[in-house]
């Protein structure tokens, strides 16, 4: 490639060559030979030329063996394993915060690597974890303290959903009906709605199945620590843990629920920042 021009083959989610990523000295710490860096630039800045957009914004991961399924479809904000396609399927591992930018004129030099890429629906996620960071949700101090540090439900609703990540897309939370109330007395309970949200393809009552079963487990743990001691709530009392397919969820749902990430699992010294409600 010479001048950059818009027919630049490059476009969001494109992998760079290893020549890229050493002529750039892009490495991730585990070292150059299971780097992966992908663009992270819109196409639409990428067609603009470098006098109007100089730099291009790269993630640098790295190949992984295999998925962590409370990493997939973006469920975290700060991590993301995902799946290119090619002749050899690859796995990858992104960190939001390894990113940094490039010459936009030097990257022109060098082309995307041909042998692997996003399928539609894998770059779709890519592009929703990408601006998840940027829109999470935020639930109530107190609220987050009772259910990670003071309960540990938390840790076990991760691990509810762990045996079926590729299965259950998201999970989203009514706390309160959307009030923002502060409660300290373990008397004062939230009030907590769940609802997991499982794929619809390509086995829509595999899915399902699993995602009952990961409400039984959420729900039954609720309880034992939450209810039972005392024979009433505690803390957080949970109203409802419902199942819906990503097919029935309508875009009012979406609005009126938070999604509720699991940042927390890898970035336990990183504790996430109050930030504007989605």
């Amino acid at each position: 490639m010479t001048e950059w021009n818009r027919d630049t083959p490059w476009r969001q989610g494109l992998i760079l060559t290893s020549e890229a990523c050493i002529e750039f000295n892009l490495t991730h710490p585990d070292g150059q030979d299971c780097t992966v860096v992908a663009i992270v630039t819109h196409d639409c800045d990428l067609t603009q030329h470098p006098s109007k957009e100089p730099s291009v914004e790269v993630m640098v991961g790295r190949r992984i063996d295999k998925l962590d399924s409370n990493c997939t479809h973006a469920k975290s904000a700060r991590k993301l394993h995902i799946e290119f396609t090619g002749e050899v399927p690859m796995f990858a591992e992104f960190d939001a915060t390894n990113k940094t930018c490039i010459s936009k004129e030097a990257l022109g030099k060098f082309y995307p690597q041909v042998n692997v890429s996003l399928l539609p629906d894998k770059y779709n996620i890519y592009q929703y974890w990408l601006a998840s960071r940027y829109r999470r949700s935020a639930f109530p101090d107190a609220f987050e303290r009772r259910l990670k540090d003071e309960t540990g439900i938390a840790k076990k609703i991760a691990k509810a959903l762990e045996p079926h990540g590729e299965h259950i897309i998201g999970i989203f939370f009514d706390v309160d009906e959307g009030g923002d109330v502060k409660r300290e007395a373990p008397d004062d309970t939230y009030t907590l709605d769940i609802h997991l949200l499982h794929s619809s393809e390509p086995d829509f009552f595999a899915s399902e199945a699993a995602a009952k079963q990961a409400a039984d487990v959420i729900t039954r743990a609720f309880k034992d620590q939450l209810y039972e001691p005392t024979k009433t709530w505690k803390l957080i009392e949970l109203h409802a843990c419902e199942v819906w397919s990503e097919t029935t969820m309508t875009y009012q749902h979406f609005k009126q629920l938070k999604q509720w990430r699991l940042d927390y699992i890898s970035f336990a010294s990183d504790p996430q920042q109050p930030v504007l409600a989605a």
